[in-house]
């Protein structure tokens, strides 16, 4: 019940959280896509030859992630200027 009722309250609250759904979304990717990999390149050297392939490919996708969620926020920052945002609090529409 306090979990339902919490939810509520923020529903009420803050009736634009939809249209900044993609933001907060493009931001949070990182820690699925790209943190990962560049945290295992930070932990691992390469100084062994079996790792260079390894060490490349988690470079690869490393900037990749990252790539792919400057491109999610720019796409969401410009949805957002495209749309505009009408934040009213306490006002359900």
């Amino acid at each position: 019940m306090f979990f339902g009722g919490v939810t509520f309250f923020i529903a009420v609250t803050f009736p634009f959280l939809p249209s900044l759904a993609p933001l907060i979304g493009a931001v949070a990717l990182p820690l699925t896509l790209a943190y990962p990999c560049l945290m295992w390149i930070a932990m691992k050297d390469c100084k062994s030859g079996g790792d260079v392939a390894v060490w490349g490919l988690n470079l690869l996708l490393g900037s990749l992630g990252m790539a792919l969620c400057v491109l999610l926020v720019v796409g969401a920052v410009w949805s957002l200027a495209d749309k505009g945002l009408h934040a009213n609090f306490f006002k359900p529409e």
